[in-house]
């Protein structure tokens, strides 16, 4: 079972709205965490609208399929699949940012995601329908003893 290490919590709320999830951006290719690395129970697929920004100033919905545990409340997405999908799409719009530094902000709500679809919201407004994550976690793998 991996080792759940602590993140930093004195970062600010930017989201407006109540904090959603505990989230985990997956860095490990070999890892889909069908189960919970936390409890052990099965996770589930989950799809959510993702709220990512890119250095400097981009920002992007994601409607992702994640993993999902209900009952850790804890949210996986996987990098290797988050990277191919920015390097795709911004090479496409602006090769200028790609594999820039990127960070997962939160979620929105679906109906709020639909809309955007349409007409997108200004940035100034992305404050007010973001849900923050609750806490952002890591885990390791657990040391490995034993003849390589």
């Amino acid at each position: 079972m991996p080792r759940r290490k602590k993140a930093d919590r004195s970062l600010p709320r930017l989201g407006k709205l109540p904090p959603r999830y505990r989230f985990f951006l997956n860095p490990y290719t070999d890892a889909r965490f069908t189960s919970c690395p936390e409890c052990g129970a099965k996770t589930r697929v989950r799809k959510v609208p993702l709220v990512i920004h890119v250095d400097p100033l981009e920002s992007l919905t994601l409607n992702k399929t994640c993993r999902f545990c209900p009952r850790d409340d804890l949210l996986i997405a996987h990098q290797d699949e988050l990277e191919a999908f920015l390097a795709s799409y911004f090479g496409q719009t602006r090769p200028e940012v790609v594999g820039n530094d990127y960070l997962v902000l939160g979620t929105m709500d679906r109906p709020v995601w639909r809309q955007g679809m349409k007409a997108p919201p200004p940035v100034g407004e992305l404050r007010d329908i973001l849900h923050d994550f609750r806490d952002y976690v890591r885990f390791e793998p657990a040391p490995r003893w034993g003849p390589a």
